[in-house]
């Protein structure tokens, strides 16, 4: 007699007609797939020991190699497998347990907020749960739920089911609010109807012990090495919980530049994104995803065309960064000259520092006296071959993204209060970012000190004139000797967005 063996370690007589009970469940009610056909194409070798595991996993591989075009609802069997073995390794049989033996296992693992149950009436959300939703959910849906979603304990195994998952997050979501009860019932039935479905961080986080609830940053980079790895810290401690990024890098010399008062001293935006790059892989998601940064810079910035290729699988890899998305901020100056067959102009951002701060008119004006200016360095090209460039890097690539700066400013309703640098990683958030600004702290042997600008004149007590930033521990000011010199930061701002999908064919 053949023995199978079950997830808790018993041997049992194999049964037939236990698999095909729930072969049979799996399609019914599903047109154009068949349980008979699930069974035969399984091919299952049955042995001596077989575990329920190896069945279960093999079933659920024959409906998903079984999915095509003309038989669609084989997802939905394949889903059904799915949960059936999803309601065992959970709960060790085929359902839903309670919602309090649920926040019982989380809390015992650290991984739900400690007081969020005691906030309810769980048998009340308990009853109100439909484990029957379960059954909307196609493979990939229910499969990317697991894989990145459902709270699972140390070694890994999955302690929550998706409609508990669901009204945990809706309890979490409605806790401050006046009727918590009504509105985490409100918020469960958005959810498990797939009328609404959360961003990434709040799926992770709603419910746990991190609060990080927003999915898209936007922020911008100083022209400066303290206001760059400042940045890199920021997009690490995002991307650490969850959020996807967009950065502006237009505001960063380009290489060959100037670094105090030396030519041909600057690496350019490059090697910066190549960090940039490192920082999305080391610092993912939670371990659900990888970490996502776009890296914006305008096309007159004089490091546009090796941006371009950074994603390029040809050329010397430590200026590639395979893992970054890269996007352009175009102005309509740029398009115009595309139109016109124009020449364009490319500028070193420590030149022109003005043109990220201006857009429209104002910049179309600037910028032809800028190419006007015998006195700054340029180099130039015809519009139309970086246009070229651009869609011949759409098509190997995929990238870059396209982002039109002058729309986006000319829209903002928030114009009075600074200027919209860069959209995020989904082209599709406008807000204004200011990059951190860095004084000159000289701090004085008695514990006081001044600040100033870092190209601000200063007169020391030997008589010579220096920028703030030529100050040392030798200098003296008005008598006082320094005691150290040091650089203060001014937080810029960064914006967030936190967005939900909204599934407009389940609303009514």
């Amino acid at each position: 007699m053949l023995t199978i063996l079950k997830r808790n370690g018993r041997r049992e007589p194999l049964d037939i007609t236990k698999i095909q009970k729930y072969t049979s469940a799996a399609v019914k009610g599903l047109i154009n797939v068949s349980q008979s056909e699930l069974e035969v194409d399984a091919q299952i070798q049955f042995r001596d020991g077989i575990t329920s595991n190896e069945i279960q996993k093999t079933l659920i591989k024959t409906a998903v190699d079984k999915i095509d075009i003309d038989s669609p609802n084989w997802t939905f069997v394949a889903s059904r497998l799915f949960l059936y073995d999803l309601y065992h390794r959970v709960n060790g049989f085929t359902g839903y347990g309670t919602l309090q033996q649920c926040f019982e296992r989380c809390e015992a693992e650290g991984r739900i907020l400690l007081g969020l149950r005691e906030k309810y009436n769980l048998a009340e959300l308990d009853a109100y749960i439909v484990p029957d939703r379960d059954l909307e959910f196609n493979y990939l849906g229910v499969k990317t739920l697991y894989d990145r979603y459902l709270i699972k304990d140390r070694n890994g195994d999955p302690i929550e089911l998706p409609q508990h998952m669901f009204m945990a997050i809706s309890m979490f979501l409605a806790q401050n609010e006046s009727d918590a009860m009504g509105w985490a019932k409100k918020f469960y039935d958005m959810l498990s109807k797939f009328e609404v479905m959360l961003a990434t961080p709040t799926l992770s986080n709603a419910r746990t012990t991190r609060h990080q609830l927003s999915s898209c940053y936007i922020g911008s980079s100083p022209d400066n090495i303290e206001g760059i790895f400042d940045g890199y810290k920021e997009m690490a401690l995002l991307s650490k919980f969850g959020g996807g990024i967009g950065w502006d890098w237009t505001r960063v010399r380009a290489m060959g530049s100037f670094i105090d008062g030396h030519k041909n001293a600057a690496g350019g935006t490059v090697p910066f994104l190549k960090i940039t790059n490192d920082i999305a892989i080391a610092v993912d998601q939670l371990g659900t995803r990888k970490g996502a940064i776009a890296v914006y810079l305008e096309p007159w910035h004089m490091d546009v065309k090796d941006f371009l290729d950074i994603k390029k699988n040809s050329g010397e890899e430590r200026r590639r960064a395979h893992d970054l998305f890269p996007a352009l901020w175009i102005n309509d100056m740029f398009m115009k000259r595309v139109v016109d067959d124009g020449i364009w102009t490319m500028f070193d951002p420590f030149d022109v520092k003005e043109l990220t701060e201006l857009y429209g008119d104002a910049f179309e004006k600037r910028y032809i006296e800028l190419e006007q200016d015998t006195t700054i360095v340029k180099e130039h090209t015809k519009a139309k071959d970086l246009w070229k460039k651009i869609l011949t890097s759409y098509f190997e690539s995929g990238s870059p993204f396209l982002c039109f700066k002058d729309s986006a400013n000319r829209a903002n309703p928030n114009d009075h209060y600074g200027i919209i640098r860069s959209s995020n990683l989904c082209t599709e958030i406008f807000q204004n970012t200011q990059p951190n600004h860095y004084l000159i702290k000289v701090k004085y042997e008695d514990g006081t000190f001044v600040t100033y600008e870092e190209d601000e004149i200063v007169k020391v007590d030997s008589g010579i004139e220096k920028p703030a930033n030529k100050v040392t521990a030798l200098d003296s000011l008005g008598g006082r000797p320094v005691y150290i010199v040091e650089k203060e930061k001014v937080d810029g701002s960064t914006a967030v967005c936190n967005l939900g999908s909204v599934n407009l064919s389940r609303i009514h």
